[in-house]
């Protein structure tokens, strides 16, 4: 993670079976997954598979045996200004890649719905179906 950083609005506890989950992380499998995720020293990292670069880090804390996301990071070089939006994808990408959970691909406003599964896609990968 750059130096640069903004804070995103992101609250979520997960049970000591989640945690467990979450910190076995995910590694690019094929070339359409796009995220290589790990855990270390209490932070969760999210790089794109390709790049290498970190777009999100998510300190995890411990509180009465469930675990509470503490700080999400989101990396300000890349300039990505819908602050909203990204902590949606944050949540998508733990619950969908990290929990198996079945959870809805958050769509940004403005994008044409012919164009949603491209955006789907480049944002995520094809690991699962559109939706």
């Amino acid at each position: 993670m750059p130096s640069s950083v903004t804070t995103l609005k992101y609250r979520a506890r997960f049970t000591q079976e989640e945690f467990e989950q979450i910190k076995r992380g995910f590694v690019p499998k094929a070339m359409e997954d796009k995220w290589f995720i790990f855990f270390e020293d209490g932070t969760l990292y999210f790089h794109r598979s390709w790049t290498g670069i970190c777009v999100f880090s998510l300190q995890l804390v411990e509180e009465n045996g469930r675990f509470e996301a503490a700080q999400a990071l989101l990396n300000s070089e890349l300039e990505l200004t819908d602050l909203s939006y990204q902590a949606e994808l944050l949540d998508f990408l733990i619950r969908r890649l990290l929990l198996k959970q079945d959870a809805p691909f958050p769509k940004p406003g403005g994008i044409f719905k012919r164009l949603a599964g491209v955006f789907q896609h480049h944002v995520s990968g094809t690991g699962y179906s559109e939706q």
